[in-house]
Order: C-alpha cells, then sequence, then structure tokens
C-alpha cells in the first residue's frame, strides 16, 4: 500500500501568482508517481485536490486594494492576509486531518501550515516534511520562526541555508533540495505571445509592489541605459501605475510594455523574448530563472551563491544596483550566442528529478 502524503496550501488553485502554491501544485503532481497525495486547497486545481475552505491569502489581498480595508488590516499586523489565512486554514484544516490520517504532512503555506502540521504530529506522532523558501530572507527571521516548530526534516535550497540551521539547530535534519521546473510545459517550442515590441527584447517576471524584493525598478533603469532594447514586464500588483509612469519616463512609450496573463500562458511569454532578468534581493530560489532557461533565454541576474548556482553557464550575474555594470551585462547578454547551454542548465532541475529525492526522504521518516 502507498503511503498517504498530504500536500498543505490554501493558496494552490486560487492563484499562481507565487511559488510556493505553484510548487506545491506541481510536487503534488509528481509525488503522486511514487505516494497517495492528497493536495489540501481552498480551491480545485488538479485530480489531487481535496477542497477545504478557508479564506486564502489572495482573497485578503484582492480586499486589501481598497485602502480603507488595507488601513484597518494593517494597523494590528504587518501580513494581514497570511494571518488571516493561517487563522481559517487551521481552524478548517486540522479537523479535516483529525479524521482523514496521512503517513507525511508537507505544508507549504509558512507558519499556518505548520501549526497544523504540529498539532496532527502531537496526536499521531505523524512526521513534518517542511521546505524553507524564504532561505535567509531578512537575516533568516522566517526560517528561525519556522525552525520553533521542529519538523522531522526541513528542506533547503543551498548549503549556506543549511550552515545556518545548523549553527542554531544543530540536532535538525537538514536536506538541499532544489526547487524544480516542468520541462514539457517550459520549453523553446510553441506558441509565442505578441507583444508587439522592436528590436531586442528583455522580459522581467513578479509582482509590482515597490515594497517587494524584487527590485524591478533596477532592470528599468538599466534597460534605460541601451538603445534598440525594449522591456516586457509580467505581473501585476498594487502598483502598476507606479512602474508604467517609470518605464514611460525612463523608456518611452514605445520601447516597454506591462501585460498581465493567465500561469497558462506564461511559456508563450519566454518563447517571444531574448533574454530574461530578475534583479531580486535575497531571493531564496527564483524559479522564474529555471521557466526562462528551460525556453531556451539567457540569464541576467543579482550576483549571490543561488542564483550562481541556478544559471550556471547560462547567463551573467552582477552588481545590479551598478547600473552601468547591470546594462552592461544586459549587452553582452543579447549580443551573445547562448546555443543550448540555458536549456541543458535547465534540465538539472527537472521536477522528475525533484520529486525522486523528496520521495527518499519521504519513504525515510
Amino acid at each position: 500500500m502507498k503511503k498517504k502524503v498530504a500536500v498543505i496550501h490554501p493558496e494552490a488553485g486560487f492563484s499562481s501568482s507565487g511559488g510556493s502554491q505553484l510548487s506545491a501544485y506541481e510536487m503534488a503532481e509528481h509525488l503522486a508517481t511514487f505516494f497517495d497525495v492528497k493536495l489540501l486547497s481552498s480551491s480545485k486545481c488538479s485530480e489531487h485536490s481535496v477542497v477545504i475552505p478557508c479564506i486564502p491569502r489572495g482573497e485578503v489581498k484582492k480586499a486589501q486594494r481598497n485602502k480603507t480595508i488595507d488601513w484597518l488590516l494593517t494597523r494590528f499586523v504587518s501580513n494581514p492576509s497570511l494571518l488571516i489565512e493561517s487563522l481559517t486554514s487551521f481552524l478548517t484544516y486540522t479537523p479535516y486531518l483529525m479524521f482523514k490520517r496521512c503517513d507525511v504532512i508537507y505544508p507549504n503555506n509558512n507558519y499556518g501550515g505548520l501549526a497544523v502540521a504540529a498539532v496532527i504530529r502531537k496526536l499521531f506522532k505523524t512526521p513534518i516534511l517542511y521546505t524553507e523558501r524564504a532561505g535567509m530572507v531578512s537575516n533568516g527571521k522566517v526560517l528561525r520562526r519556522n525552525l520553533k516548530f521542529k519538523p522531522d526534516c526541513l528542506v533547503v535550497f543551498n548549503q549556506e541555508t543549511k550552515e545556518y540551521v545548523h549553527s542554531i539547530a544543530p540536532e535538525q535534519r537538514v536536506e538541499i533540495i532544489p526547487n524544480g521546473v516542468n520541462l514539457a510545459k517550459f520549453s523553446p517550442k510553441g506558441t509565442k505571445y505578441d507583444h508587439g515590441l522592436q528590436g531586442k527584447v528583455l522580459l522581467t517576471v513578479g509582482a509590482l509592489n515597490r515594497q517587494n524584493h524584487k527590485r524591478i525598478h533596477l532592470a528599468i533603469e538599466a534597460v534605460s541605459q541601451l538603445t534598440d532594447v525594449s522591456l516586457l514586464i509580467c505581473g501585476d500588483g498594487p502598483d502598476v501605475k507606479y512602474f508604467d509612469d517609470l518605464c514611460t519616463q525612463e523608456l518611452g512609450a514605445q520601447r516597454f510594455k506591462i501585460v498581465k496573463v493567465d500561469f497558462a500562458d506564461i511559456p508563450n511569454v519566454y518563447r517571444s523574448v531574448n533574454a530574461f532578468t530578475l534583479p531580486s534581493e535575497d531571493e531564496p530560489f527564483g524559479r522564474v530563472y529555471l521557466e526562462a532557461m528551460a525556453s531556451g533565454l539567457p540569464v541576467v541576474a543579482t550576483d549571490d551563491p543561488m542564483r550562481r548556482t541556478l544559471i550556471g553557464k547560462a547567463g551573467v550575474v552582477c552588481d545590479v544596483e551598478n547600473i552601468e555594470e547591470y546594462a552592461a551585462a544586459i549587452a553582452t547578454t543579447l549580443s551573445t550566442d547562448w546555443a543550448n547551454a540555458p536549456i541543458e542548465q535547465a534540465a538539472d532541475f527537472s521536477w522528475e528529478s525533484v520529486a525522486e529525492r523528496y520521495a527518499d526522504v519521504i519513504n525515510s521518516l
């Protein structure tokens, strides 16, 4: 009989704007090869979904677009969307897992899922597998909080994070496993998105929010230093108008476009451009880099250990805060023949190989 694995993420199926919910969905799909998998979410998104009502963070963020509601919510807590999701999912997911027992519980929605998992482990000794997607963001603040739940196995993305965990929790079991990319979905072959931009086109993908760590304004500034290069921004968020105005000011109306597309159409967007960039600060992983490379695109990114591991010889890492250096890296990338290097680099991160490594961990719990 196959082991029963409960994968948790209330946002899975509700939106596709975040890496954790997409990873939860794709992980459930690929782990189903080895186990009896149930993806507990607030919306139906796959044959493995079990829909359990709660208020996912995306629903709260939509409500926060009303300035009055946003003001009321943020008066009391810095991240109300995650708190509300955590509270409401705890009240509904915990009873479900008390009656529908599993062999391993794998929360993907931060402390909300970990709290559910901790109760189930206390009652039934069900082991917890957890992937720390925040990495060293905010000097490891999120990581330290989540370590208090003492998962039976913690998965991190690189050696630096593993060493940090062992420096503060020497007994914690830690495995290094990267995120995966769907090579069947993201490839150079297929329909291209008609963006209408001229010349070489650079793509960036991310939430349009001035308060996050994506730093898309740096990409805009770098492209403004170049000629015959246009910028395609794919994303949505509270600051769309700000970025539209900034692009108009820095690039002119003909050299940029901001688009929002369904997740199913994202592969078409990658295929329609010449290179990809995302100048994030403290990006824990960055699945968009893998999606770009799998689509045949070279990448320009922040020079840090995680980006060097991900990108390898399929692009250029640089000091993106130095706009001249960043612009030069973009120009070099666009003028270089990368052949199959991006595709070959992405192949090392296929979901099939990643799921096999997770399966080994689950079988060991």
